[in-house]
């Protein structure tokens, strides 16, 4: 009975001993995520790799603003043009905002050169910069869909839905609203296989485009703007750039592109070109914070 007693009372030591260490790793991690709104920057090595494109695929960008595609994905682009693959970048509004359109439109076609990409491969869309919300969004919708058919990208690029300013959340509401309806298309078409016959013949011809899309595309979507993205925001190269911790879900993850010394050297001179913007404060601590060891995008699975 007495030895009974002796195991019981040992038992219970232990068990005390286990709950305070993890009420003790439970406050660590509380305060972790209180005073860091990012992972720690060790977890940049559980992150898998981002998809490169082969030579002679299309990379599609839609950059909601000058700057977005350089602040985003310019390592990305630096890496793809090395491969012999096509960029696309979509220009969505005319950044006229502060009335610097025509300067920042200089910059624009500057930075993208030091990219790599040449001037035929941008396109410009010319809506009002920061009204995109209040255009028309079925017209909106019709032409960034008509984007997507018309390069028909191996990989496609757009804001994530959540980034804090309403023109990128807008178009990457609306490019996950198009690329949805691609995926309703392509499963009617597979309910009416045979029936061919009965489908108007525009609308068989979206079905085919749509199946023709999806079955060859990658889709990631980039983050900008974010109180907690890029953390901290200056210029501190020598940091990986990591996901906030508000939009780490289990429905979609995160990968990466480890940017080499010499990639990270020209997507900082491509973003020095943006002079207009790097003069506000800011907008210079947003830019110089995106230069880092990577980029990372939030993988889409739509298709």
């Amino acid at each position: 009975m007495g030895q009974l007693l002796r195991v019981l009372k040992h038992n219970k030591k232990i068990q005390l001993l286990i709950l305070g260490i993890f009420i003790v790793i439970g406050i660590i991690l509380f305060w972790y995520f209180q005073t860091n709104p990012v992972m720690p920057q060790m977890t940049i090595y559980f992150l898998g790799d981002v998809q490169l494109p082969e030579k002679g695929q299309t990379v599609l960008i839609f950059s909601p603003h000058q700057d977005d595609e350089t602040i985003a994905c310019g390592g990305y682009i630096i890496e793809s043009v090395k491969r012999g693959a096509k960029i696309i970048i979509v220009l969505v509004t005319d950044g006229n905002r502060r009335s610097l359109g025509e300067l920042r439109c200089v910059e624009f076609e500057t930075a993208t050169g030091i990219l790599g990409v040449p001037r035929e491969n941008l396109a410009y869309l010319h809506y009002p910069d920061s009204y995109l919300a209040q255009q028309n969004q079925q017209e909106l919708r019709e032409v960034l869909t008509a984007q997507i058919e018309k390069y028909k990208p191996h990989i496609l690029f757009y804001p994530h839905p959540e980034d804090k300013h309403k023109d990128h959340s807008t178009i990457g509401r609306m490019v996950e609203k198009i690329l949805q309806e691609m995926q309703e298309k392509i499963e009617n078409m597979k309910q009416l296989e045979g029936l061919e016959e009965l489908i108007k013949e525009e609308k068989l011809e979206e079905m085919k485009v749509a199946e023709e899309i999806a079955e060859k595309i990658i889709i990631y979507k980039y983050l900008v703007h974010h109180n907690n993205y890029p953390h901290p925001k200056k210029y501190v190269p020598d940091l990986f750039i990591l996901p906030p911790l508000d939009l780490i879900t289990l429905e979609g993850g995160w990968e990466r592109l480890i940017l080499s010394e010499e990639t990270r050297r020209l997507k900082e001179r491509a973003l020095r070109a943006y002079g207009s913007q790097l003069r506000n404060p800011l907008l210079k601590n947003l830019l110089e914070s995106s230069i880092r060891e990577n980029e990372i995008f939030a993988v889409d699975s739509i298709f």
